[in-house]
């Protein structure tokens, strides 16, 4: 359950009232608790929120940590470190680049050298990505393998193999394109020990991938090594990752979250009726633990608060008819608009920012987003995968033949995964194929 924001804002006054007495004695003579102890406290305290989906409340008490806890006297103290961090990382999911870019780059230069430095490298590589500067994003990566190859204080697995997966991206998007070579060289099913039936939605997240078949009405989570464990899911539609890691599943009146064996329903305010989503199709989670919803009977984007409450509609234009939808990076929304065979790009706020379209376009129908920002997008009857950069800018397809010689033949979803790999539910081949 979410904290109330009487309860958020108290937490944060009081803290800001009482930092600047952390050192020294109280009035009694009693010894008032350590910098350190008092900062971790405060630090799980905003995670807590985070995970709760409070991000912007979380943002709040990380800065507060920062803000309190200055160099100048607490020059060693590393939860204000981890604390900027985060709160760098919060201001990029919600859109805010350019304040998060600055917090990266107050610890890298400002903070003595720990796992908090690599990680804000890790921040500030990703921002160069996104702003297509391949080389420093690429030196930038090397150097946390190359740090966290040792044993000194910036050794981080978490870093390390991040990073590791950002530069085969790279290779494959940059530096495969720089040679003239094609970035997928090869395609064959997907290399696991299970039986697909007429599988139709894929998702692939930091944990494994998410696999829903509607010919026997289930859900299939893969973990990094390939296990499968298989939940019994009415009627499925689309899965997707939201935040803290977690699946969903699309499944007609209902989000499913087997992992977590739970379930939730959302009503649609209309007028002075309350009626519930009937027909969900497909979804995406947002920093703020928010849900973006597509229902078919509605025609329509929804907008949901972390509770479930109702927000709004999306401005998809008259007459629109969305079938799908994925986060990019710093919070941007891709939508997929059917009838009128465009991809519609909302910033981090809901706001429709920019779109684009390719000529020939019969029936654009999934569509993924990469960590880089480049947009995949499935066309069910030309049995095609095109590939954009973040603005919309044309640079590859792919199909009806995929590379090494396999036909798609009735494709239905899509995903990336973290190396560039792209995997596709082909309905009719009743079977994953992954192509790298």
């Amino acid at each position: 359950m979410s904290h109330s924001c009487t309860t958020i804002r108290s937490l944060i006054v009081g803290f800001l009232a009482v930092a600047g007495l952390i050192v020294g004695s109280t009035a009694d003579g009693g010894v008032v608790e350590s910098p350190r102890q008092y900062a971790e406290e405060h630090y799980n305290a905003a995670e807590a929120m985070l995970a709760d989906g409070d991000a912007e409340e979380a943002l709040q008490l990380f800065a507060a940590i920062v803000d309190n806890f200055p160099r100048t006297q607490y020059p060693l103290l590393s939860w204000r470190a981890a604390a900027n961090l985060r709160a760098g990382q919060i201001e990029i999911d919600l859109g805010r680049v350019d304040a998060g870019t600055a917090r990266f780059v107050d610890v890298i230069d400002g903070e003595p050298p720990s796992v908090w430095t690599t990680r804000a490298r890790l921040g500030l590589a990703k921002t160069l990505l996104w702003n297509r500067e391949w080389q420093a994003a690429a030196r930038l990566l090397q150097t946390i393998v190359d740090v966290s190859g040792t044993s000194g204080p910036e050794s981080d697995i978490i870093a390390y193999r991040d990073a590791e997966d950002r530069l085969t991206l790279l290779h494959r998007l940059w530096l495969r394109a720089e040679a003239g070579e094609r970035p997928w060289q090869q395609a064959g099913r997907y290399p696991v020990d299970f039986t697909f039936d007429r599988p139709i939605g894929i998702a692939a997240g930091i944990n494994g991938v998410l696999v829903t078949d509607e010919g026997n009405d289930s859900a299939v989570f893969f973990d990094s090594v390939g296990t499968a464990a298989s939940f019994r899911v009415a009627d499925p539609q689309r899965p997707w990752w939201g935040t803290s890691a977690n699946g969903f599943i699309a499944a007609g009146s209902m989000v499913s979250a087997p992992l977590r064996t739970k379930s939730f329903q959302f009503v649609y305010s209309e007028s002075s009726r309350q009626r519930p989503l009937d027909d969900i199709r497909a979804g995406a989670g947002m920093p703020d633990g928010g849900w973006y919803l597509v229902d078919s009977e509605y025609r329509g984007v929804m907008r949901f608060e972390r509770d479930g409450t109702y927000d709004r509609i999306l401005d998809t234009g008259a007459n629109s008819e969305p079938v799908d939808l994925d986060r990019g990076p710093r919070g941007r929304l891709f939508v997929i608009e059917e009838r009128r065979r465009e991809v519609l790009i909302f910033d981090a706020d809901g706001v429709l920012s920019a779109g684009f379209a390719y000529h020939d376009w019969r029936e654009p129908y999934a569509l993924a987003v990469d960590s880089i920002g480049y947009v995949y997008v499935l066309d069910r009857s030309l049995k095609r995968i095109d590939v954009f950069d973040q603005d919309g800018g044309f640079l590859w397809n792919l199909g009806p033949v995929l590379p090494g010689g396999i036909e798609l033949d009735d494709p239905r979803d899509l995903t990336v995964d973290s190396t560039g790999r792209i995997l596709i539910a082909d309905r009719g081949l009743r079977t994953v194929l992954v192509v790298e």
